[in-house]
């Protein structure tokens, strides 16, 4: 394959850069990830469409839009599936008994994802897969109760904290597993903080988005990605 000229990256607030800032309780966007040095480095032109809170449902029409108008792009970066797997908490904290779905149901999930892959290479444009980071769930639970939200409530439908982890695990597997069946590029964010004894000194407050630490991380990952092929994709 030849060496990537122009990437284009399809994520969420993960590679968006986002941070919790602790002092204001806000999210802000953080200056120190800076993806598009690192593209300059290796000669690399980058669009960053990543947006906040995007799920494959809202990630998929962009995609599809930019394609008909003639993405200049010849490699894609995803990264999607953690919104995708977030509940409406206080659903759940007002109905632990009921049943409750994700934000996109597993099997659409895995079907639009694939629809995704299929229609940049269909254009002649390779996708790059990246797996999810993974959360923290304990430290998630304290961010979704911090407002008044009954935490025993929510814990009452999930059996436990963990579940959560669990639960975006899944998504994270059926991305890796579209990336092997759909014979792309795989790069694995959550080996990578999975790997970190302490992987908390890697995560903002809400135990969802990378701190500094960890998007430096990212940013190593990447880099290491392309240290190992500097001629090709």
């Amino acid at each position: 394959m030849n060496k990537i000229k122009h990437l284009s990256i399809y994520g969420d607030s993960i590679l968006k850069g986002v941070v919790l800032n602790n002092d204001t309780g806000r999210y802000q966007t953080s200056n120190e990830f800076d993806l598009v040095k690192l593209a300059q480095q290796y000669g690399i032109e980058l669009d960053n469409y990543s947006r906040f809170g995007c799920t494959i449902q809202k990630g998929l029409p962009i995609v599809q839009s930019h394609l008909q108008k003639g993405l200049p792009c010849d490699v894609a970066l995803i990264e999607l599936g953690g919104n995708d797997s977030n509940f409406k908490w206080d659903e759940v904290e007002k109905a632990p008994e009921a049943e409750h779905i994700p934000a996109t149901p597993l099997p659409l999930f895995k079907r639009m994802y694939s629809e995704l892959v299929v229609s940049l290479k269909q254009k002649g444009i390779l996708p790059i897969i990246c797996s999810l980071p993974p959360l923290c769930a304990e430290r998630y639970l304290a961010w979704i109760t911090r407002n008044g939200l009954d935490k025993e409530r929510i814990l009452l439908w999930l059996g436990d904290a963990n579940a959560i982890y669990r639960y975006q695990e899944r998504y994270s597997l059926a991305v890796e597993q579209a990336a092997w069946q759909l014979d792309c590029p795989f790069i694995d964010l959550r080996g990578e903080f999975l790997s970190k004894l302490h992987i908390l000194d890697y995560f903002c407050e809400d135990g969802i988005h990378p701190n500094s630490k960890g998007q430096d991380l990212i940013i190593d990952t990447f880099r290491e990605r392309l240290n190992a092929l500097p001629q090709s994709v």
